[in-house]
């Protein structure tokens, strides 16, 4: 498993975890090859990550906020506000070319990275259909 991934456009920073608690992360992850949330946060919290209460809420804000912006659709089901960083714009309203360019260009390369891990994904499930029809003969 690679930590490598490619450089991010703007964003921001990714936070910095103690090494040791990164460490025991990939441990649980390599040796059962998942880990849920719940047991990230248990050895975050082990290690004493944890963020200022303001900032905490400033950032359930921001989430309830998108969540807002997110669920305004038109009849079709299409969202009709995204982001281009902090701003929400109405792109039925918008006439800045930049703007809209910049919102086509980050959904482009979500859809980008979407679509390479629906095929990792494909690839997997083939092995095992592969497996399972051996398996099936054999049998």
């Amino acid at each position: 498993m690679s930590k490598q991934q490619p450089a991010r456009a703007a964003g921001p920073p990714k936070p910095l975890l103690p090494p040791e608690a990164e460490q025991e992360i990939m441990d649980m992850l390599s040796a059962n090859m998942r880990i849920s949330s719940g047991e990230i946060a248990a050895i975050l919290k082990k290690h004493g990550v944890s963020g200022d209460a303001e900032s905490l809420q400033d950032s359930y804000r921001k989430r309830l906020g998108q969540r807002l912006m997110s669920s305004i659709r038109d009849e079709n089901g299409r969202r009709e506000v995204l982001a281009r960083g902090s701003e929400y714009i109405v792109v039925e309203c918008c006439s800045d070319r930049q703007a809209l360019k910049a919102i086509r260009q980050r959904i482009q390369s979500q859809m980008n990275g979407l679509d390479d891990s629906a095929g990792k994904v494909r690839l997997r499930i083939n092995v095992l259909d592969r497996l399972l029809s051996r398996f099936r003969k054999a049998g």
